[in-house]
């Protein structure tokens, strides 16, 4: 699933996947959460902010249509950031383009996939410091997953220093 914004009796809504940095925004737009199946509510004034939001975070314009024309891209990781990279987190997820790519369940310490990403080289790993962990994807690794086409110049935008689309694009 990716970010849908639609607007029906008197309110828009917003239905979209877990992002880190959208409970704040939407609480910023007095958004009320109805439930991870429903998503997000806003008053009807709200929707063209929804959509900017939706750029943002996802590379998205929240319209159904452009959620349905997709493409699989092959991701291959070249981690070239130091001061602020990526594929390396302290006591984080990690997201490419509002996608979560790797993370830690709360119930076991494990690197795991994100939903709909399959790790085609190399794969998540976890190492331990203090009471936190960091979470990495290695320079080298390789991942498959499908995105909405809209969000293609997004996704490449947000891997410069970080790594290139080696297929699908």
């Amino acid at each position: 699933m990716m970010a849908i914004v639609t607007v029906a009796d008197g309110r828009v809504t917003l239905a979209a996947p877990f992002h880190p940095d959208l409970s704040p925004i939407a609480y910023g737009l007095r958004g009320r959460f109805l439930g991870k199946d429903a998503g997000w509510a806003f008053a009807p004034e709200h929707e063209t902010r929804l959509r900017e939001i939706c750029m943002h975070l996802w590379g998205v314009d929240g319209r159904p249509g452009s959620m349905a024309d997709t493409a699989s891209i092959v991701v291959a990781v070249e981690e070239m950031s130091i001061g602020t990279p990526i594929f390396r987190k302290f006591n984080a997820d990690i997201y490419l383009g509002g996608r979560q790519i790797a993370g830690v369940p709360k119930s076991r310490p494990v690197a795991r996939p994100g939903k709909g990403v399959r790790f085609l080289a190399g794969k998540p790993a976890l190492s331990r410091e203090g009471l936190g962990v960091w979470l990495t994807i290695p320079t080298g690794a390789e991942f498959s997953m499908t995105v909405p086409r809209m969000a293609l110049p997004f996704v490449t935008s947000c891997l410069a220093g970080h790594g290139h689309i080696t297929q699908g694009v």
